[in-house]
């Protein structure tokens, strides 16, 4: 891998990484989420990147894919499973990192949350190039079902390469049998997400992010100027266009641009979520989102 980019790799990495740290000082019962997303994200900025994504908080049986609107009021519950996905980049190399706080940490949730952790550790412990994705995923499996979650079997880790966040390949969250083999000289995410459900997500409403559909990019769309082919909230438009709500609509109806689903587990469920981004080298693996 060139050494500009490991650089960048790596210093998209930290951001991510210090970004998270802040949420954790941030998440508290009765604050705003929207208050929460745009501290990350102006963090990000005040760094010297960009973010990657729109911050996801994803609460309860919401596993990912919502970041609050504009104007957005909810707040944090105590009690509240929030999963707090986001990733900075620098000229498109991306970090992708979650962690999953409990509000008010009463500890009620901590088996959950650990799970997910202690899955992410294990799998990393395998990485290493020409090593099997099924491999990895019947590791995070057996570590969720040792504290008797279920592992979410169609979410997963994947690629990412400049500009594509989930790039071609994918990493299962159990044995799917897929013997797909790591490459060196790639970046991959890795994130487990365990659930007090049967580990299944389905599809709910959208939650606020769009993303340029790939192949009706102009490169003199305002969208692509800002965000090329990252995802993108809804409240980033606001100052871009006039009427930014109506604008994204019609960019929405002309298929132009399509919008993330939320992605849930059944009512009275928990899920749980960790992630890390990876540079699988030749002669090193580097976690960049870890300390």
């Amino acid at each position: 891998m060139d050494e500009d980019v490991k650089r960048k790799y790596i210093e998209a990495g930290r951001i991510g990484r210090e970004a998270l740290e802040l949420a954790r000082t941030l998440i508290e019962p009765g604050t705003k989420l929207l208050d929460v997303a745009e501290a990350m994200e102006k963090f990000v900025i005040e760094q010297g990147a960009k973010p990657a994504f729109p911050v996801n908080l994803s609460i309860n049986n919401d596993a990912a894919h919502y970041t609050p609107a504009s104007g957005d009021k909810k707040v944090f519950k105590t009690g509240d499973v929030v999963k707090v996905d986001f990733g900075a980049h620098i000229d498109g190399y991306m970090s992708d990192t979650a962690i999953t706080l409990e509000v008010g940490e009463s500890g009620k949730h901590s088996d959950l949350i650990d799970a997910t952790r202690e899955a992410l550790d294990a799998a990393i412990s395998l990485v290493r190039p020409m090593r099997s994705v099924n491999e990895i995923g019947g590791r995070i499996a057996d570590v969720i079902g040792s504290f008797g979650f279920k592992p979410v079997r169609n979410l997963g880790g994947h690629g990412v390469e400049r500009y594509d966040l989930h790039a071609t390949l994918f990493i299962p969250n159990y044995d799917d049998g897929n013997v797909v083999r790591l490459q060196p000289d790639h970046a991959i995410a890795i994130e487990p997400f365990a659930s007090t459900g049967i580990g299944m997500i389905h599809s709910g409403p959208p939650g606020n992010i769009y993303i340029l559909d790939a192949p009706k990019v102009r490169e003199d769309e305002v969208i692509y100027k800002n965000f090329r082919t990252l995802p993108f909230a809804e409240r980033w438009l606001a100052g871009l266009v006039e009427d930014h709500k109506t604008y994204l609509k019609s960019m929405v109806s002309s298929r132009e641009v399509s919008p993330f689903p939320i992605l849930r587990e059944h009512n009275n469920t928990l899920i749980s979520q960790a992630e890390h981004t990876i540079l699988v080298l030749n002669d090193e693996i580097i976690v960049t989102t870890r300390k």
